[in-house]
């Protein structure tokens, strides 16, 4: 996925992406700035002290190059913002009931100012 979000965000529910099953049950993955949500230009830049995102790095697929990693990108600019040359999309999980079937997947977005894209989805049984 990869869209944007800022700090006026941060905190708070950006989205949301929803599973139905047939038996009309539902699952969400929340998209929540700075835990599941990042800004596609930009790393969230922790120095340990006014900024803590409180989680570990998501892993960012740079669009650029198409290296994976949870690494922060290193700092471009004088004034230690991580601005992430080509930009980078965030790779998320949300585990499926693999006793149920699957009827739909919908994104939604809450936040003013953000914008959510959901670049593929990958469906893998795990269990026949």
């Amino acid at each position: 996925m990869a869209g944007s979000t800022h700090h006026m965000q941060s905190r708070f529910d950006n989205g949301a992406v929803t599973v139905e099953y047939t038996d009309g049950s539902t699952e969400k993955l929340i998209l929540r700035n700075p835990e599941t949500w990042c800004p596609i230009e930009q790393d969230y830049y922790d120095n340990g002290l006014a900024f803590d995102p409180g989680v570990s790095a998501p892993l960012r697929v740079y669009l650029k190059t198409g290296e994976v990693s949870a690494e922060s990108y290193p700092v471009l600019n004088k004034n230690k913002t991580n601005k992430i040359e080509g930009g980078a999309a965030t790779v998320l999980d949300l585990p499926l009931n693999p006793s149920k079937e699957l009827k739909q997947l919908s994104l939604e977005t809450y936040a003013n100012d953000v914008v959510i894209g959901l670049m593929a989805v990958t469906l893998i049984r795990l269990h026949p």
